[in-house]
């Protein structure tokens, strides 16, 4: 009979949350952008990364996107919506 490995595991945890582990990747890489380039290309990075994560959260079930499913669907992908907009805004306004 085949070994089951741990549901408690460290890769089973990174499974379950792989829609997050990916946008913490993305977000430290948007983090040194923002130190090493630019501060405005870095907010429109983020705002990019906020937008996409808005649609991840509209398309995939709550298991799939794991500890990205904190409210109701709808809420979630208005509040990451309304986040990706305003910094798209905010990164754009000149003399930052």
């Amino acid at each position: 009979m085949p070994q089951r490995s741990s549901p408690f595991s460290l890769s089973a945890a990174l499974r379950r949350q792989a829609v997050l582990v990916v946008a913490l990747c993305a977000l430290a890489a948007v983090v040194v952008v923002g130190v090493l380039v630019s501060a405005s290309l870095a907010g429109a990075m983020l705002a990019g990364l906020l937008g996409v994560l808005a649609i991840l959260r509209a398309v995939l079930p709550v298991r799939t996107v794991g500890a990205l499913a904190v409210r109701s669907r709808g809420l979630d992908v208005a509040v990451l919506v309304l986040l990706a907009v305003a910094l798209g805004v905010l990164s754009s306004s000149p003399n930052l």
